[in-house]
């Protein structure tokens, strides 16, 4: 299953260690984000650091494993669906969208990782956003 990665879904894994973490390490997901997760983790390390309690080399660690398993996309190779997606999205998740767009007009069917349901409704019917839940019964396994 192809799915696009949201910031939030990053961010819960790195600090609740449950059914999130283990889905993002599993080999049964094939992830991938913008480049523009990159920018609003950086924005948000220190945060983040501070509430998973792990120490720096600890965090350091665990966000080096997790950042392996996603593949993330430069802008400029769905540039062209920035307009369409700011149109259809909120604000913030413009950049997730935009990439949901491309991977459909080419065949994939990509799907959104994303436990925001201001996302989900906006995109129903044009773009399928999955939360972790629905994720874990489409794969019927219980990690």
């Amino acid at each position: 299953m192809l799915l696009i990665v949201d910031a939030n879904i990053l961010f819960s894994s790195l600090i609740t260690k449950g059914k999130t973490a283990e889905l993002i390490v599993s080999p049964k997901l094939k992830l991938t984000a913008p480049e523009y997760l990159l920018v609003e983790l950086n924005e948000n390390r220190e945060l983040l650091a501070r509430k998973t309690r792990l120490s720096k080399e600890e965090f350091d660690a665990f966000l080096g494993v997790v950042m392996r398993r996603i593949k993330f996309v430069k802008e400029k190779y769905f540039s062209e669906f920035l307009k369409e997606a700011k149109e259809i999205s909120p604000e913030e998740d413009f950049p997730y969208v935009a990439l949901a767009l491309k991977l459909k007009s080419l065949g994939f069917e990509a799907k959104i990782w994303s436990n925001d349901k201001e996302l989900k409704k906006a995109l129903e019917g044009k773009i399928e956003v999955l939360t972790t839940k629905e994720i874990l019964e489409r794969l019927r396994i219980n990690l």
